[in-house]
């Protein structure tokens, strides 16, 4: 019994001495957040015209819909979607066969009449001398100049008719009407068309065309022939196009209207169809709308997440040497459109003012609150 006692007594001291032991570790051991060598830009004031990016369509330069002005029977197609063709070229022919037969009775119709008109011309002739020698009346000679002359209407319509069914004739060979690329074809061999109905459709893409809606002030602030930036592509590829006009709205009461642009599309991968973002000027600077002051952003500098920019700002003291340490915080902005020549800078419209320090490439373990060392502490002066 005694040994029983002795044993819950000293229980608790043995409990209490191991609790004491698992608190004794040094505060010292304690770790502490490892500092992240950065590079840093120096924010400035943002000095570039205001612009805004709206989306237009690509045109080819010329679409022809190619259709004949005959019924009948297609007999061939000879190019398909994606062949380029040079003007004059044989891109489908019609039965015509019907034409030809039409052209034949033309001739025989025509050769009958100049015979016609042969023979009425030579009795016209003689009853003419006739009458000059007294032999006949003059009535006579009246009614062989009048048949003269219907005669010579017959034949003038026979030629008529003859002249129309070659045309139809050339209806029935479709050629191209000029250097391009056949983008759709509409009818197969075999199929019966009639007059009007599209077979072809031809582009020439040589240049390319770009219809951008604007509203009538953004219109009004842009000349013919002035030159305009146009983006395109995941790579974001700027090229320069040139306005060529303004399209009114079709509605009498719309306000909006078109800007019809060109562009040279051989050595770019522009497409019809395709959208774009086209950069206007804005009229007005849009800070002095708002009345704030705008700043330039270095791209490398820029942080997204999901819906939300920002950028990691140093917020400590400036006069930190080369490899010291300074605190970094994540500060949400607001951005502007960016405009297509502004040598990788993005409008900030709020969040940042000039003179902020930003990190350039943030790694995306730095944290807000971070501690880390600069690698160019000049940036702090504008030097680097």
């Amino acid at each position: 019994m005694t040994t029983v006692i002795r044993f819950l007594v000293l229980l608790p001291a043995f409990f209490w001495a191991m609790t004491g032991c698992s608190d004794q570790t040094p505060s010292s051991e304690a770790k502490t957040p490892q500092t992240r060598p950065v590079t840093l830009a120096e924010i400035s004031a943002w000095d570039y015209p205001s612009t805004r990016q709206l989306p237009g369509i690509v045109r080819p330069g010329s679409r022809a819909l190619l259709s004949t002005r005959v019924a009948g029977t297609l007999i061939s197609v000879t190019r398909e979607p994606g062949d380029q063709v040079v003007a004059g070229e044989l891109l489908a022919t019609i039965d015509a066969r019907d034409i030809r037969a039409a052209i034949a009775a033309a001739r025989e119709k025509m050769a009958a009449a100049e015979a016609a008109v042969q023979q009425a011309r030579l009795d016209t002739e003689r009853l003419q001398r006739l009458y000059e020698e007294d032999l006949i009346a003059r009535v006579r000679t009246e009614r062989a100049g009048i048949r003269l002359k219907e005669l010579e209407a017959q034949l003038q319509a026979a030629q008529s008719e003859l002249d129309a069914q070659q045309a139809n004739l050339s209806y029935t060979r479709l050629t191209a009407p000029f250097d391009g690329l056949v983008s759709e074809k509409l009818a197969d061999a075999g199929s019966f068309v009639g007059p009007g109905q599209p077979l072809l459709v031809l582009e020439e893409r040589h240049t390319m065309r770009v219809e951008v809606p604007v509203s009538s002030n953004q219109a009004a602030a842009l000349t013919q022939g002035q030159s305009l930036s146009v983006i395109t592509g995941s790579d974001r590829e700027v090229l320069e196009a040139r306005l060529v006009s303004v399209i009114p709205a079709l509605d009498s009461k719309g306000t909006g209207q078109r800007l019809r642009l060109a562009l040279e599309a051989e050595t770019s991968s522009l497409a019809p169809g395709q959208v774009v973002s086209v950069v206007v000027p804005a009229g007005e600077p849009e800070q002095q709308r708002q009345g704030t002051a705008w700043v330039g952003l270095p791209e490398d500098a820029l942080i997204r997440r999901g819906q939300l920019t920002g950028a990691l700002v140093v917020t400590s003291p400036d006069d930190q040497a080369s490899g010291e340490s300074a605190v970094i915080n994540l500060r949400w902005i607001k951005t502007a459109a960016t405009p297509a020549d502004t040598s990788g800078l993005i409008p900030v419209t709020e969040g940042l003012e000039v003179g902020d320090r930003v990190v350039l490439d943030p790694s995306p373990d730095l944290q807000d609150g971070q501690r880390v060392t600069i690698d160019n502490p000049g940036a702090a002066h504008g030097e680097g």
